[in-house]
């Protein structure tokens, strides 16, 4: 679940919960209250039939004992059975002959004792005029509401709006506590994550990566955060290359230029000393020392063309190459000379319209290296390179194979480092300076292509040069 969602569900139950339970407690408290209602219309109703009843029956029985014959009402069975009844019940009783109180009952007796219940304000009083014996009577009756104690409803009507607010605020918190469990847990966990990865990427960790699979908002962020770690990865250990080949570049130089310039300098100081005393001797000590002289600058040139190459700066002017024309007339050029120095190429057919994009003059260059460096390093006194090519609907590969001594499995793919060459000890400079594959390796980037080595068996060592066909050069 998205965390977009999550926060809409939440808010969502935030207010729909409250509500729900607002709503739930409204409906019991007006059941409880037309309850209490109900009970007090029937109360009121049963009180008002009751009362009826009572005031002919009271006055009758008052009529009854004030019939007899006694002294005193009170001395009357009847009128103390009647009083007692009376004094259970919330019922004042009254008779006045005249304006005279002749009799007083009641659980009021005292208060209202001295006051007719005509003057009340309160209760449910009838009067009653009677006849007897010549003498007329006047019966006042009073029906008062009994003092009841609470009922359970009552007393939960009578809290119910404190509880309802209690509720309605527990409600709310204990809501907004399981929401924000429920959203901030997915947001504090990845966070925590992503956190964890930083602090691996900033102590040097590069390789570290995160594993997240919730279908959330964070899931591209962590991939991302990969993504990241890889390519910077990939940029320190290519910085690091960069700076392994930077102090190489630095030590071969300083090596290759070492000899040339060693040698110079003994030859000059043998025509300084005067051990070359014929001119034969010293002219054969100025020749050699300006092959040295043209073997640096040879060297200066190629590293110049390098340096160039990388930065980019190197004039370049990419067009559609005949291929079958552009080997032919590099192998017119270059064969006879080549089969003199003991080297002989053999290449197979091209189809007439098979075409690379890419500098004519870069192109040339690229395949004399390939070509010088299997003269130069060849361990017999003649060398076989056989030139073919293939090609696809985009590209062209041109193979490039000798049977010279090839190189080492492992040593591969630094072929075409700069300076690098299969003899480790790097004591026989003549044999080249190490730019010449390295230089190759610039140009092929420089058309959009690549270059690859592979073994030749028995021995030897297969240069394949892919060249696009279309202008896709860099």
């Amino acid at each position: 679940m998205t965390i977009k969602k999550r926060l809409f569900l939440s808010n969502l139950f935030m207010l729909l919960i409250p509500a729900l339970v607002s709503i739930l407690i409204v409906a019991v408290s007006a059941l409880l209250f037309l309850n209490l209602f109900y009970k007090q219309v029937m109360d009121e109703t049963v009180h008002g039939e009751n009362t009826v009843h009572l005031e002919h029956l009271l006055v009758k029985q008052a009529e009854e004992f004030l019939q007899t014959d006694h002294e005193k009402l009170s001395d009357s069975t009847l009128y103390q059975t009647v009083e007692k009844y009376i004094q259970t019940q919330s019922i004042q009783l009254q008779i006045y002959e005249g304006n005279m109180q002749i009799c007083s009952m009641g659980d009021r007796e005292e208060e209202l004792a001295d006051m007719p219940l005509h003057a009340l304000s309160s209760g449910n009083v009838y009067v009653e005029p009677v006849s007897i014996n010549d003498k007329t009577y006047t019966i006042y009756i009073a029906f008062f509401a009994p003092v009841q104690e609470s009922t359970w409803n009552e007393v939960i009507v009578k809290y119910l709006i404190v509880v309802l607010a209690v509720l309605i605020v527990a409600a709310v918190l204990v809501t907004n506590r399981f929401l924000t469990k429920f959203v901030f847990r997915k947001i504090e966990q990845p966070l925590d994550i992503l956190t964890s990865g930083v602090h691996e990427i900033r102590d040097g960790n590069l390789s570290y990566r995160i594993t997240y699979t919730e279908k959330d908002e964070f899931l591209p962020i962590c991939e991302d955060f990969n993504h990241m770690a890889e390519r910077l990865q990939q940029s320190i250990e290519q910085t690091q290359r960069e700076e392994r080949s930077r102090k190489e570049l630095i030590a071969g130089i300083s090596h290759d230029l070492r000899t040339p310039l060693t040698s110079i300098k003994a030859y000059i100081e043998g025509l300084i000393e005067g051990i070359a005393q014929t001119p034969e001797r010293q002219q054969k000590y100025m020749q050699t020392i300006r092959e040295k002289a043209n073997d640096i600058d040879r060297m200066v040139d190629k590293l110049f063309l390098f340096s160039k190459l990388d930065l980019g700066d190197n004039p370049f002017y990419p067009e559609s190459i005949p291929l079958a024309e552009a080997l032919h007339s590099l192998l017119a050029a270059y064969a006879e000379e080549y089969a003199r120095q003991g080297m002989t190429i053999t290449l197979d057919p091209i189809p007439e319209n098979c075409t690379v994009y890419a500098d004519p003059v870069q192109f040339r260059n690229a395949l004399t290296n390939l070509l010088e460096n299997s003269l130069k390093y060849k361990d017999a006194p003649e060398v076989q390179v056989h030139i073919c090519c293939t090609e696809t609907a985009s590209d062209v590969t041109i193979s490039v194979a000798d049977n010279g001594p090839g190189v080492p499995e492992a040593d591969l793919p630094k072929l075409f480092d700069v300076f690098y060459r299969s003899d480790p000890s790097r004591s026989n400079p003549q044999k080249g300076s190490g730019l010449g594959l390295a230089i190759t390796a610039k140009i092929l980037e420089r058309f959009g292509g690549s270059i690859r080595a592979e073994h030749v068996q028995p021995k030897g060592l297969r240069i394949l040069l892919t060249i696009p066909k279309e202008g896709i050069s860099k």
